[in-house]
């Protein structure tokens, strides 16, 4: 009921549809995202699983506009700063012109009453794009984006928030710096992310890329830097430096906005950097940026993967949309989107994901790392009560076709390319009830079953919100957007921030799927939406599926050792496996106590060949196939 041919739409702009040589196409994003070669189609019958339906909101608080439309190559920047005081402050990449020289931060403040105009001209006044906002000193704001083309970031900054003119410093790029042809201008200090300590709130931390385009920096074409002051940009202490763990001895380097930093707690600040294939880490310190700890969550089946090598096996991952938060003790949680891999083509210095990859991930520092046997290949499982991130407490979301508002059956037209998972793009929030329990919120974008724009057969894009109360189960993803305001909404680039019982939420949104900045369609005008979720969860309707788990065993083919996770009712399990005659060569039980368990099965003296596993407890039982080389 919801499938509306967008009429009015449909008459106004001719847009043509998904197609693979159109993605292929898209020769401008390959200088700042090394995946341009897509590998399309669902491999599977899509999913069948219940979600609540989403409250009815009011309609939309539009702060911004913009026809500029790509506010990330990859995770979300923070686009919101909400203050105990009631008050927010909200920033954007805008630009409107043809060739967008007037890109730059467009800027609005909730005054605790009323939201200001909505802008039309930036706040800085040089070209500048992709900012991200803070608090800054006492009671005031800081806005970074780098700058084109002097190849700076660029710092707007008030000492009291939504009132005055705004000052500027700058984080420079070296003098005279030549790219390898020799060239001078060549590299550029680009997509800052930004975090403030200190007891007078004005010792910022900036992260951001150096080199690209053919230039080195430390053996790095794409070195992420690391730049701290304390006085407002008169002096730089560390200055563009490269933290140990992540120099050319260690990765390959850094991707567009493939990292994120967390709100600060105290003096322990962290962030995130995975580009979907390579190792992701988390650098985190606890002295204010003094020492830094390497925290590896993914552990890559090629750490140096550069897109060259051409021998990639199809390969579970993530698709370089990050999120993390630090906790109340400093502990770090991360989010990220699933994403599936191939590299088949040598020298061509980009790889293929599959659009369709599906599943939402999360992972704390109690967790182990994770690797492509945990995230499997399977570009959609067809179970994921069996899949191995489900058993342990590590998926969040995946994309569901029944509740939510939509109906059985419904299923995807369509994707518009954002390069990201069905469920990307998340962003993460801890909170406590009243009893001071833990709990993790992620709010993502995800594909919207039911929600289609006919006039491009394409699903739009909705807003989901899921948490955890760190039992290793997760709610019901929420539709925040399946409304009736929001039946033609294409809701992207959610930032969240919760701050007096309530979520601050913005997001950009249009009624077409797609970016006109992905060549998608041509421009229109995206709205900036302000949206409050609240009060804060006390209590979690916590999604979980019933009956024996068990999940594929991990490696597969196994070799010396294999791994098998399962989850069961409490009660007696059996392991039994069988050759292909039948014959039993391998049995064991355990006492499971409803959590999640592993057998780990020594199969370095098992023939080369096909087994089956068998998994018993009562009267149920599932059975498995594995192969031992």
């Amino acid at each position: 009921m919801k499938k509306f041919l967008l009429i009015l739409v449909s008459l106004a702009i001719v847009i043509s549809g998904y197609s693979q040589s159109a993605f292929l196409e898209k020769k401008a994003l390959s200088t700042v995202k090394t995946m341009v070669k897509p590998t399309p189609g669902v491999e599977k019958p899509y999913l069948k699983n219940t979600a609540s339906a989403a409250e009815n909101r009011d309609a939309d608080i539009v702060v911004g506009n913009t026809k500029y439309d790509v506010q990330s190559y990859g995770s979300s920047p923070r686009h919101i700063w909400a203050w105990p005081d009631g008050t927010q402050g909200v920033v954007w990449t805008m630009g409107f012109e043809s060739g967008y020289p007037d890109r730059g931060t467009g800027y609005n403040y909730f005054n605790g009453t009323d939201w200001g105009p909505i802008p039309d001209t930036r706040i800085e006044n040089d070209r500048t794009g992709w900012p991200e906002i803070s608090e800054y000193g006492e009671n005031g704001e800081i806005v970074a984006a780098h700058a084109y083309p002097t190849g700076n970031i660029l710092f707007s900054y008030r000492e009291t928030k939504g009132q005055g003119d705004w000052q500027y410093f700058t984080l420079e790029q070296p003098s005279g710096v030549k790219n390898l042809n020799g060239e001078k201008g060549g590299p550029e200090l680009v997509w800052p992310r930004i975090c403030v300590t200190g007891d007078d709130k004005k010792t910022v931390h900036v992260i951001c890329m150096y080199g690209w385009g053919g230039f080195e920096y430390e053996g790095l074409k794409s070195a992420l830097v690391y730049s701290r002051t304390t006085d407002g940009g008169q002096t730089w202490d560390p200055y563009m430096q490269i933290l140990d763990g992540m120099t050319s001895d260690d990765y390959s380097g850094a991707g567009a906005d493939q990292y994120a930093w967390a709100v600060p707690k105290g003096d322990t600040i962290a962030f995130v950097i995975f580009n979907g294939i390579a190792d992701g880490f988390v650098m985190k310190s606890t002295d204010g940026g003094d020492n830094w700890e390497k925290i590896t969550f993914y552990e890559s089946p090629d750490p140096f993967f550069d897109g060259n090598s051409g021998d990639l096996p199809r390969c579970g991952g993530g698709d370089g949309n990050n999120a993390i938060a630090l906790d109340k003790n400093g502990m770090v949680h991360v989010a990220f989107g699933r994403q599936i891999h191939i590299d088949d083509t040598p020298d061509d210095n980009t790889w293929a994901f599959y659009p369709y990859s599906d599943g939402l991930v999360y992972w704390n520092e109690t967790m182990d790392p994770l690797d492509t046997a945990t995230i499997t290949n399977d570009v959609l499982p067809s179970s994921w009560e069996n899949h191995p991130l489900y058993l342990k407490g590590e998926l969040a979301a995946y994309t569901y076709n029944e509740g939510n508002g939509q109906e059985e059956g419904d299923s995807i037209v369509g994707i518009a390319d954002y390069y990201c998972s069905l469920t990307g793009m998340p962003q993460l929030d801890i909170t406590y009830d009243g009893s001071g329990k833990e709990i993790v919120n992620i709010i993502y974008s995800g594909v919207a079953l039911g929600y289609v724009n006919e006039a491009v057969m394409q699903n739009y894009r909705h807003l989901f919100m899921t948490r955890s109360e760190m039992d290793g189960k997760w709610s019901v993803p929420e539709d925040v957007t399946g409304d009736v305001y929001h039946l033609a909404s294409e809701c992207v680039f959610p930032s969240m921030m919760s701050v007096n019982n309530t979520f601050h939420i913005t997001y950009q949104t249009s009624n077409i799927p797609g970016l006109a900045g992905y060549q998608a369609h041509d421009p229109v005008v995206n709205n900036i939406v302000y949206l409050p979720v609240s009060p804060l969860p006390t209590g979690i309707k916590q999604h979980e599926l019933t009956g024996i788990k068990v999940a594929q065993n991990r490696p597969n083919p196994a070799v010396n050792k294999t791994k098998i996770d399962v989850k069961v009712p409490k009660g007696e399990v059996d392991l039994t496996i069988v050759n292909s005659l039948g014959q039993i060569v391998f049995t064991t039980e355990k006492v499971s106590n409803g959590n999640l368990m592993s057998f780990t099965v020594n199969v370095s003296d098992f023939s080369e060949g096909v087994y089956f596993y068998t998994v018993k407890t009562g009267d149920k039982s599932i059975t498995k196939k594995m192969i031992v080389k």
